[in-house]
């Protein structure tokens, strides 16, 4: 019987396409590039600096965010500080708004304990789900777990704060890589919500939210 249910956030309840866009769009008007090249180079950076951090001794996103900003700053000569890209970048993730059919976290709530894990750090993680009145009963972050999704470390830590038995919980992600095998390596049943029906052969997996409540009760 299902008692509890995680969510990973971003890509999962907040929508996070083009996530360096903005960014990468003011580096662009201080520079003489073209915003495509660097959202480019930003994301090839990205899967750089941020590939098996979760195996490395921890340290929050920012100080990933600020060795790849300043590899942009050398390269486009950008006028700007690291901290201060990066504190305009966390303040554009922080206004990604909710798909819509996260309204249905207003229902589950009332019957399941909710809680929500992302690897982000609390600034910004922190006032997306403010803004987005998104409801939950718990939220865990990479920062204050100061451990990443898949290590089965912060899935351990927020199943502690719900005190529920992990085979009462599901965990729903859209990751196959961080998401499922990271649920699947701490003994949770892992959902993945597959928007861009990228992996039809993966159960089990939902298109959107709203199809998750007959799912739950099908478990």
């Amino acid at each position: 019987m299902v008692r509890g249910i995680i969510f990973d956030l971003f890509g999962t309840i907040v929508s996070n396409a083009r996530l360096f866009r903005p960014v990468c769009s003011k580096m662009a008007q201080e520079s003489s590039a073209e915003v495509v090249e660097i959202e480019r180079d930003f994301v090839n950076l990205y899967g750089h600096y941020f590939k098996d951090c979760h195996k490395m001794p921890f340290q929050p996103e920012r100080y990933y965010y600020y060795l790849l900003i300043s590899d942009l700053i050398d390269k486009y000569d950008l006028p700007g500080d690291m901290e201060a890209y990066c504190n305009f970048m966390y303040d554009s993730f922080s206004k990604f708004r909710a798909y819509p059919d996260a309204r249905i976290l207003r229902a589950i709530v009332n019957k399941y304990s909710v809680a929500i894990l992302t690897n982000a750090d609390n600034s910004f993680a922190e006032k997306v789900v403010k803004r987005n009145k998104i409801p939950h009963h718990f939220l865990l972050t990479s920062e204050s777990a100061r451990s990443y999704k898949p290590c089965e470390v912060i899935f351990e830590k927020l199943l502690s704060m719900m005190e529920i038995e992990k085979r009462h919980v599901i965990f729903v992600g859209d990751s196959i890589q961080v998401d499922m095998l990271g649920a699947s390596a701490a003994g949770i049943k892992g959902i993945l919500i597959d928007r861009s029906r990228s992996y039809l052969d993966f159960a089990p997996r939902i298109e959107s939210l709203e199809e998750l409540p007959s799912l739950l009760e099908s478990l």
